[in-house]
């Protein structure tokens, strides 16, 4: 929020910046609070999705669908035939058929993914449509079992596999797991394929909202230490003394986990593809996000090697999890 509604696009400012302003800005909000404001506010986390403010110049609300006057596709040129309720909005993504061309995800161990799982899975399931399982959903869930570093039990991942099978027809759309470098090491995809019967694994090099690895909120320090040894990149470390201190002193409330960002390899992906089928998975999907244009000509050559059945690539501007404000306003493809 700004004082006046017409702010610079290069930096966000209000023409003038008065010393006296009584509203809070980015910047003002940022010399209070330092790095807190990296991230959109705190105390939403779990309960608030989040969107880039910044004007791209170009984006999908740009493009119009053009309609033809003549002829028709799919169907006989015929004005008793080529009516409304004999539209077909079918379609197959990578040997999946769907009633619709849409496919929901990643939604993973963030808060809000968890809350509103069931509405998005029953309504997924109902409408013929693919869902995504995000990352870290095992590695998060303070139920699931680990044995000899692999899971073998996670009940939040069994819940939400449940949950749309419930309503599922067993025909169009299904439901796909991502995995991340943390899930790969924990051995998620084996146990998804061969206890929950799950059909489809993704494997996620990048997302578009912030090009970075998931990030989470914790509030917990017990659950923190527990996330750290689950293999997880947790900020501050829960496990030194002097900031379990200033935890339970609440000179801060709540602890980062960050996940790590994958540095693939075609010959790696080649192989890790073989692996999964396999192990039974009859659809292998790859989710990246919006880079470069070498990294986009690289992630489409190694695709087609491996045979990934379809790729995903997420734009930037929002997300579900902890995504920093810099880099859904400035990273990424729109």
């Amino acid at each position: 929020m700004t004082r006046v509604k017409d702010t610079s696009s290069i930096s966000g400012m209000c023409p003038i910046c008065l010393y006296d302003c009584p509203v809070l800005c980015q910047i003002s909000l940022a010399a209070f609070r330092g790095r807190e404001a990296i991230y959109p506010i705190p105390k939403y986390f779990g309960y608030s999705t989040a969107g880039a403010l910044k004007d791209f110049g170009l984006d999908w609300s740009h493009f119009n669908i053009h309609a033809t006057l003549r002829g028709a596709e799919g169907i006989d040129p015929d004005p008793d035939k080529a009516i409304f309720p004999a539209a077909s909005t079918e379609t197959v993504v990578g040997g999946i058929p769907l009633k619709l061309p849409v496919l929901i995800g990643a939604y993973g161990s963030t808060d809000v993914a968890r809350l509103n799982w069931d509405g998005l899975a029953v309504g997924a399931a109902i409408s013929g449509i693919g869902i995504i399982v995000g990352e870290n959903v095992c590695g998060v869930d303070p139920e699931s079992q680990i044995t000899n570093g692999k899971v073998t039990y996670s009940k939040e991942l069994e819940r939400r596999v449940n949950t749309f099978r419930k309503f599922w027809d067993g025909k169009y759309g299904d439901i796909i797991v991502q995995t991340n470098v943390e899930d790969q090491r924990l051995g998620v995809d084996v146990y998804a394929i061969s206890k929950l019967e799950v059909n489809c694994i993704e494997r996620k090099w990048g997302q578009g909202a912030k090009a970075i690895g998931g990030e989470i909120r914790v509030r917990d320090l017990q659950r923190a230490i527990r996330l750290k040894k689950r293999g997880y990149v947790v900020i501050p470390d829960p496990e030194d003394p002097e900031v379990q201190e200033a935890f339970k002193q609440k000179l801060f409330d709540s602890f980062e986990r960050h996940s790590r960002v994958g540095m693939p390899t075609e010959k790696d992906t080649i192989e890790d593809v073989e692996w999964l089928r396999k192990q039974g998975a009859k659809k292998v999907s790859l989710k990246t996000g919006a880079y470069r244009p070498a990294d986009v000509a690289f992630t489409l050559k190694v695709a087609s090697e491996a045979r990934f059945d379809y790729v995903t690539f997420d734009g930037a501007g929002g997300g579900t999890g902890m995504s920093p404000v810099p880099m859904m306003d400035e990273m990424g493809i729109p």
